[in-house]
């Protein structure tokens, strides 16, 4: 428990998303020996003055506020040198110091681990395909990985319960808050089949600028990932795109060539990744790796009645948004027309869950958890916090602005953006890491760096480096 805490204390040091955490394991080591050094190690280790300054804080309030909670109900905290933290998340350059789950975990480092992602505003092939694949593919014994958001992570997620298999949501906010609310009922079917995790300590709000920062956990965790109905500048691609830079297999359901919705994902077709049809396609890769955990007459037997239930959506109360060729609706397909329409704002909790957060002391807890971005969201606007996950994160399912370096584009941007965006150079590529430097959290910087390429002012390169247009 004393190593645990001291785990936490670093983790809310450094942030969620921090590769600087790396930096001082290399270096100095432990948890613990971190917490023992002084201002000249921190330097040392290469981390930024900021940082260093942070650690030389060696006041446990806030990390025994976090243990004290978790340890009262009962949420579990996996630390980085704990034997059961998945060591395809170490592979990482920037792993979370901590994650907390509640549920029945996994063995994440034995099963096969499968991520599924796509579209909230999904279509009715994207959705039967999700449901199809997600399902073979559990009943066969591996864990399906997914955010727990609208549209394709909770068909997903349905099916692979349904199967009688595993899954894991992970989430970007707190582990004490449901996000989106209307997926309160599956958050607790899937604790019973599996967990939710987070790296967000208790108290943390699902700001759009945590999400692209969770969505490398949700690669990072899967030793492949399938990309089902995304659209080119879709949330789903940032996460195939965090896949590819890991290093992780890519899966991707083709599509009519003309669907607005499937330009994503047949772009990753094209650019190599693999078509799949069924579950069998993804299993028939890991079948000898993971011949002690995956069960073939499982799979058989799943084919059989692997067709989309929508009872199976109805009774877990999924939020289910409908595609319209040509345009988005906001209401829910006929079959969920009383969950989608719950979908927005900040996650919703019982009264029972009200009174807890007041034990805690949530407001003191929002400002001093993790490093907190100041009052401008990543649209460069100020921030609305009861936006739903899809209209903050970046118009994930909208149209994507072209290359433009006009005044009125730059104009619109916030000021750290700007700063950000002037940051890089004309005639070579940053790292993320060399941004973090200007004093910005890793949040931060992936925040702005998201809202300039969906602007068309930056382009994205391999091995995470960026270049202005």
């Amino acid at each position: 428990m004393k190593n645990a805490q001291k785990w936490v204390w670093l983790s809310l040091k450094c942030g969620a998303g921090s590769s600087e955490m790396m930096n001082l394991i290399e270096r100095i080591g432990s948890a613990e020996k971190i917490y023992e050094s002084g201002f000249e190690d921190y330097m040392s280790a290469g981390i930024s003055e900021r940082l260093a300054c942070l650690l030389c804080e060696k006041d446990m309030e806030q990390a025994s506020k976090v243990m004290y909670y978790c340890e009262r109900y009962r949420i579990g905290i996996l630390c980085y040198d704990d034997e059961a933290y998945p060591k395809s998340l170490k592979s990482l350059p920037n792993p979370p110091a901590v994650l907390y789950w509640s549920g029945d975990l996994p063995d994440l480092n034995r099963r096969l681990c499968i991520s599924v992602v796509g579209t909230r505003k999904m279509s009715e092939y994207g959705m039967r395909a999700a449901y199809k694949i997600a399902y073979e593919t559990a009943a066969a014994g591996a864990v399906i990985i997914s955010g727990m958001a609208l549209g394709i992570d909770g068909v997903a997620a349905c099916a692979a319960i349904t199967a009688g298999g595993s899954t894991v949501a992970v989430l970007g906010c707190g582990i004490d808050i449901v996000y989106p609310k209307c997926h309160r009922k599956l958050e607790e079917i899937i604790k019973r089949h599996g967990a939710v995790i987070t790296e967000f300590p208790p108290a943390t709000e699902p700001h759009g600028y945590n999400f692209p920062i969770r969505n490398r956990i949700i690669s990072g965790l899967g030793q492949g990932t399938v990309v089902i109905d995304a659209d080119v500048g879709s949330g789903a691609m940032i996460t195939a795109k965090s896949a590819i830079l890991q290093g992780r297999d890519i899966y991707a359901v083709p599509a009519n060539i003309d669907g607005e919705n499937s330009s994503g994902t047949n772009a990753l077709i094209r650019d190599g990744a693999v078509a799949v049809l069924c579950g069998r396609d993804i299993i028939n890769n890991y079948s000898y790796i993971y011949h002690d955990s995956l069960d073939m007459a499982r799979l058989t037997n799943a084919e059989k009645r692997s067709e989309f239930d929508p009872q199976a959506i109805r009774n877990m109360e999924i939020g289910v948004r409908k595609f319209v060729p040509g345009r988005f609706e906001n209401k829910s397909s006929s079959y969920d027309t009383e969950f989608s329409d719950k979908a927005s704002g900040r996650g919703e909790r019982s009264e029972k869950e009200k009174k807890i957060q007041s034990g805690f002391a949530r407001h003191t807890a929002q400002e001093k958890f993790s490093p907190k971005p100041d009052s401008v969201g990543i649209d460069g606007h100020e921030k609305i916090n009861n936006k739903n996950e899809a209209e903050i994160i970046g118009r994930a399912d909208e149209n994507v602005h072209t290359a433009d370096n006009s005044s009125e584009i730059f104009a619109s941007l916030s000021e750290k953006q700007k700063k950000i965006f002037e940051e890089i150079p004309i005639d070579r590529a940053v790292t993320v890491d060399s941004l973090t430097k200007l004093g910005f959290t890793m949040g931060e910087v992936m925040a702005s760096l998201t809202v300039l390429e969906i602007k068309g002012l930056i382009s994205s390169l391999p091995g995470a480096l960026y270049i202005r247009k």
